[in-house]
């Protein structure tokens, strides 16, 4: 009992003495705790934005697309083993009659029974009365893309049937009713359907409609081989479909999987925040811990002397550091509710960028469990470091002279530079004997054996060096570590500021991959102005002709059948087990029994076409793929492969590849190329494939989409040329896929993690030289005694700290390179884009000059107090 009441008394008197300074550190903590949880929570809703998404509109699993009004046959895809459940709706396209320029929108509607599949989150008004035959809800992305709110009215014209399949050689104006319809709500959808139809009207209007398609959205039973064998049956029952003549570039049965596309497109977006989050949190932690630990460091250090009383009383080592955690409780209670304040007020944060599009539920939504685990790390992290620097002070041993633990740089300076310190000479002599200055340097010399003494090796090399003797102490501080048991001194003062510059150097380099890949539209495959939408041959010989026009290529688009072995690799060569033709898994079925004949990936071919400003054109004019390894097809048994569909496959430049021929045969194609191109077809940037015309006309699954892609001359503005074709035919600007537009959706994401990180770069520096020259103003109280010049002292801590900011850019320079090389690679690869590293020159050129700057900033305090500096006075307290 009377251990316990000593603890508390010497706690009571800790808290009342010294109350102020343990309210700082628990408000120190609880910011940092604070900022990480918050950081943490807003990684939490933005890594599961697309997920929750997901679940909150039903994304089916598969969805099957066929162009036809048949009832039947949805019956007939629902019934196939595997299914769960099925809902069936009908598509029609519209064309906008209030647009400035030619434009069309897909329209769903169905049953008002959704059966758990295809349930649009309203985010914005309330969704439509399902008896109701003018109301609608609009995908909120196109909303913005339209300029169109809640309670606008819609007004379009709808294509029939034949217009639709007319669209490659035209139609004139479409055929259907006019409708104008109320948008009662902006929705949220995930998977690719809300891309493609944005606009969901209501069961009474769908019913009364003539649909140009049916997409059947489906939910599979759990199972690992379910979608393998759902999707073998539906190819199956697609090859034996009679096809419309007039639908010829489309398959009997279009199948998809939403929710698996929709992920990939967000992946890089959602990986790029994520990392930026995450680095940003793990280095304000670090850092913020840090200088935590080092504030209670010194805060027991300053009472030392009262434990080793305590100690000669007989209280025990676990007596004295409980005392302090006793007295830092109202502290970390303070930490606590402080930490637990940043969840609270991250939860007012929506995801970051593009991925705010994709949260289902907008609005405040604080995380509970993070709430409090933040408090309770709050409360625990302070008690634990105001109890892990009271141990450590209370272990320090009782000193045999306050001079000698701190003498190591003054006895070099006494022994090894002598008078050299006292005039400024360049020239290094050194004296006989130490102890001959004053007993101050007889101490010295005692306690310079080890650490830098007449006869040691740093004294030896410091005999052979030439410059400012303050340049090289300076230097020896920089490098140099202290004997004491202090923590923060046996680090590097370095480190704190060489984590922040790895950190910026970092973010700089994806911050310029990712300006780098935004700015030039030919790394993402983009080379031409615009393109229009089922350019038929004589559009693109009027485009030839036209002086706007620099050059011009046709792009044709299907698909084709990568042929694959059991296990899902692409190929070489034609398996010898498949026959040709029909095989024994029945009519309808090629290949080997029960597995599914191949992957389709969509295929391109590309056919310039001359105008009247320039000759004979080939496939490797402007308007073109972006090849990043090999060159393009130029033999009929040649492609290109996306990175993404090389990755897919295991294949690369020089290996051949098994396609499926639409004769029943074989094509064996040799890659030549790693490229990427246009997606006019929708497929995942990175995903196709570019063969020549003839081996397209081989290999493909469907008649080909046709689009022309269009470059203007120089004088032309490419907008203007836009405007104008736009009255007469359907095009695009040249938006960036949908990977890409993510990335840029960033925003200043990037600018801002940099501006953070080297903030705490420089507060790092900042700290680290407070601290050194705190516990070195007795060493340079010894060097003014030895004869330094208050101008040589205070150009000591100057150069003590360039020194290390100079290290801290050396180690944190090629150390963030790397980080950001991976990262980078890591981004590159799940956009599908090429994963050369973009070098982020300005940075580079400008950090080693603006941290020696930094240093001399930070140090400009200190300098100015060792210039003050009393040596007498200094000693006296010692």
């Amino acid at each position: 009992m009377a251990v316990l009441g000593a603890i508390g008394m010497i706690a009571r008197s800790e808290l009342r003495r010294r109350w102020a300074a343990l309210v700082a550190l628990g408000v120190l903590i609880g910011m940092v705790v604070a900022v990480v949880a918050g950081t943490a929570a807003l990684v939490r809703r933005t890594a599961t934005a697309h997920d929750r998404l997901e679940r909150a509109s039903s994304v089916a699993d598969l969805q099957v697309s066929y162009f036809s009004d048949d009832p039947e046959l949805a019956r007939r895809v629902a019934a196939i083993p595997g299914v769960a459940q099925a809902w069936a709706g009908v598509g029609m396209v519209g064309r906008l009659e209030d647009q400035p320029s030619l434009a069309y929108i897909g329209i769903i509607g169905g049953p008002a029974d959704h059966r758990g599949l295809y349930e649009p989150v309203v985010v914005r008004g309330h969704g439509y009365d399902p008896a109701e035959p003018d109301e609608a809800v609009l995908d909120e992305r196109a909303a913005a893309r339209w300029g169109v709110g809640v309670g606008d009215t819609l007004r379009l014209r709808l294509l029939t049937p034949s217009d639709f399949l007319s669209f490659d050689t035209g139609f004139g104006t479409p055929g259907g009713p006019v409708l104008k319809l109320t948008i009662t709500g902006l929705t949220r959808m995930a998977g690719e359907n809300a891309r493609q139809m944005p606009l969901a009207v209501s069961p009474a209007l769908a019913s009364r409609l003539d649909p140009v398609s049916t997409a059947v959205m489906l939910r599979l039973e759990p199972g690992p081989r379910t979608v393998s064998a759902v999707s073998t049956a539906l190819w199956r029952l697609g090859d034996g479909l009679a096809r419309d003549p007039l639908a010829g570039e489309f398959p009997a049965l279009q199948v998809s999987r939403p929710a698996t596309d929709g992920d990939a497109r967000i992946a890089a977006t959602q990986r790029v925040l994520v990392t930026g989050l995450v680095v940003f949190a793990a280095v304000v932690g670090v850092a913020g811990l840090a200088a935590a630990g080092q504030a209670f460091y010194r805060h027991h250090a300053a009472s030392a002397h009262a434990q080793r009383i305590e100690a000669v009383l007989g209280l025990t080592g676990l007596g004295r550091a409980g005392a302090r955690t006793l007295a830092a409780l109202p502290a970390a209670g303070l930490a606590g509710v402080t930490a637990a304040a940043g969840p609270l007020i991250a939860g007012l944060l929506e995801p970051l960028g593009p991925l705010a599009w994709v949260e289902p539920h907008p609005g405040y939504a604080p995380h509970v469990a993070l709430v409090c685990g933040a408090g309770a790390a709050g409360l625990l992290i302070t008690l634990l470091l105001a109890g892990g620097t009271a141990a450590r002070t209370g272990r320090r041993p009782t000193d045999p002279g306050p001079l000698v633990p701190r003498l190591g740089m003054a006895a070099l300076a006494a022994g090894a530079f002598g008078p050299a310190a006292r005039f400024g000479s360049s020239a290094v002599s050194p004296l006989p004997a130490a102890s001959s200055l004053s007993p101050v340097g007889s101490a010295a010399a005692s306690a310079a054996t080890g650490q830098g003494g007449a006869g040691s090796p740093l004294a030896r090399g410091a005999a052979c060096m030439r410059g400012p003797v303050w340049l090289w102490i300076g230097t020896a501080f920089a490098l140099g570590r202290r004997r004491d048991r202090s923590p923060a001194t046996r680090r590097p003062a370095v480190a704190g500021a060489a984590i922040g510059v790895t950190g910026l150097v970092a973010a700089a380099t994806i911050a310029a991959g990712m300006n780098r890949l935004v700015d030039e539209p030919q790394r993402y495959g983009w080379n031409a102005d615009l393109e229009i939408t089922d350019a038929r041959p004589e559009i693109v010989n009027r485009l030839a002709a036209d002086p706007r026009v620099a050059a011009v290529s046709m792009l044709d688009a299907s698909t084709a059948t990568i042929e694959v072995d059991a296990e899902g690799r692409a190929l070489r060569a034609p398996d010898p087990i498949q026959g040709d033709g029909p095989g024994d898994a029945g009519p309808g079925a090629i290949g080997r029994g029960d597995t599914s004949p191949g992957e389709d990936v969509a295929v391109y071919s590309l056919a310039p076409k001359a105008t009247t400003r320039a000759g004979p054109v080939t496939s490797t004019g402007a308007v073109g793929w972006t090849i990043f390894e090999g060159v393009v097809p130029r033999g009929p048994n040649e492609v290109v492969l996306g990175p993404r569909a090389a990755q897919r496959f295991d294949l690369g430049v020089g290996n051949t590849v098994s396609v499926a021929a639409n004769d029943g045969g074989h094509a064996v194609l040799t890659v030549v190329g790693i490229g990427i191109g246009p997606v006019p077809g929708g497929e995942r940037l990175g995903e196709s494939m570019l063969v020549e015309p003839a081996t397209l006309a081989r290999v493909q699954r469907t008649q080909p989409l046709r689009s022309a892609l269009v470059r203007a001359v120089d004088p032309v503005n490419p907008v203007n040329l836009a405007a104008a074709l736009g009255t007469e035919y359907e095009l695009d600007v040249g938006r960036p896929p949908t990977e890409i537009a993510n990335l840029g959706g960033i925003g200043r994401l990037p600018a801002l993690l940099q501006t953070v990180l080297a903030a705490l770069a420089v507060a790092a520096a900042g700290h680290a030289a407070g601290t050194t020259w705190r516990r070195r103003h007795g060493e340079l109280a010894i060097l003014r005694t030895l004869g330094f010049t208050p101008s040589q002292t205070a150009r000591i801590p100057l150069t003590t700290s360039c020194v290390s900011a100079a290290l801290a850019v050396a180690v944190g320079i090629p150390a963030g390179m790397l980080i950001g090389r991976l990262v980078w690679w890591e981004i590159a690869t799940a956009t599908g884009v090429s994963a050369d590293l973009a070098i982020p020159v300005r940075v580079l050129a400008v950090l080693p000059p603006a941290a020696i700057a930094v240093g001399l900033l930070v140090a400009a305090l200190p300098a100015w107090r060792a210039w003050r500096l009393l040596p007498g006075a200094v000693l006296r307290g010692e």
